[in-house]
């Protein structure tokens, strides 16, 4: 899906402009589809913190606070929800011009880094670690993957983008923010129904992520 999500996008940014603008413009379809997934990713976060100890409590407070600071940077911080004014001095120095701080030169691209980072990791990870708490499942594997190959072609082939370029960003954007809520409900799972955090399959054998 998250592969196919892609053409599909990409289809309908060639043949129907508007259609695309809908889709991909802030505080449309996709925004609030990512808002609900680290929504959802903070929820199972508080959750496993409060199951669990150690390196995973912290990894997942952590997570708590994230998902929620992407909530907020993508809602602009209720900017536009309120109708609330940027300030001057904020304006000069944000891209777009609103109440975030992604967007603030400078900082943009330390959090391109950070997200190409954290999908490296939910990509990679499943393939060459035991399965356990800080693990994704497997089947996560392609939607960390999109969001990791679009930073790479941002940062390789398009430091200018144009406006598709750009908001083409939003499905990569969502498939991370989906796999990042659907890994923490699969940790949540894991530790309702008691399975150790250094539970592996065999190597010869296949990875059971259900």
């Amino acid at each position: 899906m998250p592969v196919l999500g892609c053409g599909l996008l990409a289809a309908l940014a060639a043949v129907d402009d508007g259609a695309f603008r809908f889709v991909v413009h802030e505080d449309s379809v996709l925004e609030w589809a990512e808002v609900a997934a680290y929504a959802v990713a903070a929820c199972a976060a508080v959750a496993v913190a409060r199951r669990t100890r150690g390196i995973v409590r912290v990894a997942y407070g952590a997570l708590v606070v994230c998902a929620l600071a992407a909530i907020g940077e993508e809602l602009s911080w209720g900017q536009r929800l309120f109708d609330v004014v940027t300030p001057e001095s904020v304006a000069a120095a944000n891209r777009q011009e609103e109440l975030n701080v992604h967007n603030l030169a400078g900082a943009e691209s330390k959090t391109r880094d950070a997200l190409l980072v954290a999908a490296l990791y939910g990509g990679l990870a499943p393939l060459v670690l035991r399965p356990g708490l800080l693990v994704p499942p497997r089947r996560l594997v392609p939607a960390f993957a999109v969001a990791a190959a679009y930073i790479v072609i941002r940062l390789a082939y398009l430091p200018r983008p144009n406006y598709v370029q750009a908001k083409f960003s939003e499905w990569p954007e969502f498939c991370f923010a989906a796999a990042v809520a659907l890994a923490a409900l699969h940790t949540l799972d894991r530790c309702r129904t008691g399975r150790s955090t250094t539970e592996a399959a065999s190597p010869a054998a296949p990875v059971n992520d259900s």
